[in-house]
């Protein structure tokens, strides 16, 4: 790769491990040597497990590509907003973003109901803004401002299809889907692929983000006779429903999105996610690096981003770390490419979205992206992996590629 990713990125993620203090906070306008970078994550609300380490992956990259001397001879600053859990607090903050703190760029990045409301902010702003959105129903509309450097359900699906199918041996499952913008798409992919994948979809059961009792749901998909449940939410609510469902003795194997995978859900219901069958959850391979193969070509950079989370926050990073992570490193490059003009935000937001745009081979934690003036998502490399839970601990299931 050229540019950025030669000279910083590999450098800052592959060889400087840093450990310093907390990212700045929001910078006076006018300043023409720190790249401000708007970023919208919940520190309150229902989807703190989410949000707050996505903060801590997007703070250690700022951190390291500012060691290494930051992009074009700038520093990173994050300007960092709490979205409270709200579609409506999210699109507040990133109307402040733009018009108060005039940053040149900017990420929402929790939950994918959330992030779509900054979508038509963007656009009609003209701002380049990276959101988190987990469907591809929403690929086609991000508009010429809106671009999703992660994953989409539509890539991934067959992954735990293709493991119900091929390795337990079912034919039949249900779905437990929240009420999402996550779960539409959840629901219209797996209506869409199961049939395909040899699997019959026998009871759909849907859910709220906040719920905290669904027993109904679960009871009616043990009356389906479904072989295998497919728990498909962003939130706590889907973690719960794992421990009601066993609760209530139904012992089919259950998948989940990756959400679920989240370290504190997994150490709150350590007990439910290990009981056997044990739960099977899509994660990323920044989680199980360890256990991919040596000809992995993603293990070495899993590896230095792990031990470098792992010096700074005494823990290891998971999905959302990574996401946020691989957010920075995705705005970096194109910062870095674009070279904008600081002195005139309106000129730079134009250059960022150029160079966004033109963003070839870009490989993250979670996926290579290239993208294009009509595709914004642009992700050719899908890295998802699964894993199941086992004293305490994340086991490697199957990869992409097995």
């Amino acid at each position: 790769m050229e540019g950025f990713r030669r000279r910083g990125l590999a450098l800052a993620l592959c060889g400087v491990l840093v450990t310093l203090g907390a990212a700045a906070g929001c910078a006076s306008g006018g300043n023409t040597d720190t790249y401000k970078i708007g970023f919208i994550a919940s520190q309150t609300g229902p989807y703190t497990a989410l949000g707050l380490p996505a903060i801590d992956g997007a703070r250690l990259v700022v951190d390291q590509i500012n060691e290494a001397g930051g992009v074009n001879g700038k520093m990173l600053e994050l300007v960092l907003y709490d979205d409270k859990g709200t579609s409506t607090d999210t699109a507040l903050a990133a109307q402040k973003l733009i018009e108060v703190d005039q940053v040149p760029t900017l990420a929402c990045i929790t939950a994918t109901g959330l992030s779509h409301s900054m979508v038509p902010i963007l656009n009609e702003n003209e701002t380049p803004g990276l959101i988190m959105s987990g469907t591809g129903l929403i690929d086609a509309d991000l508009g010429a401002w809106a671009f999703k450097p992660t994953s989409s359900e539509k890539d991934y699906i067959p992954l735990p299809l293709g493991y119900l199918k091929d390795d337990v041996g079912v034919s039949t499952c249900a779905g437990m889907i929240e009420n999402s913008g996550y779960g539409e798409g959840g629901e219209h992919y797996l209506d869409l692929v199961a049939p395909e994948m040899g699997i019959e979809v026998v009871e759909m059961q849907h859910f709220d983000p906040a719920a905290t009792d669904m027993t109904p749901q679960l009871a009616n998909i043990k009356a389906s006779g479904a072989e295998a449940i497919f728990i498909w939410g962003s939130g706590p609510a889907g973690a719960l429903a794992v421990k009601q469902a066993r609760e209530m003795g139904i012992m089919l194997p259950i998948i989940t999105t990756p959400a679920q995978a989240s370290s504190s859900y997994m150490q709150s219901f350590k007990q439910f996610y290990e009981m056997e069958p044990s739960l099977v959850s899509i994660d990323s391979k920044l989680t199980m690096w360890r256990q991919l193969p040596d000809s992995d070509p993603d293990k070495m950079l899993c590896k230095e981003f792990d031990e470098a989370f792992l010096a700074r926050y005494n823990r290891h990073p998971a999905m959302w770390e990574a996401i946020g992570a691989q957010f920075i490193m995705f705005i970096a490059d194109g910062l870095d490419r674009a070279d904008p003009d600081l002195g005139d935000v309106v000129k730079a937001r134009s250059q960022i979205r150029d160079a966004y745009e033109q963003t070839k081979d870009l490989s993250l934690f979670m996926g290579t992206h290239t993208m294009s003036p009509d595709d914004h998502y642009g992700r050719i490399v899908h890295k998802e992996v699964l894993v199941t839970y086992r004293d305490g601990e994340k086991v490697l299931v199957k990869t992409m590629t097995d």
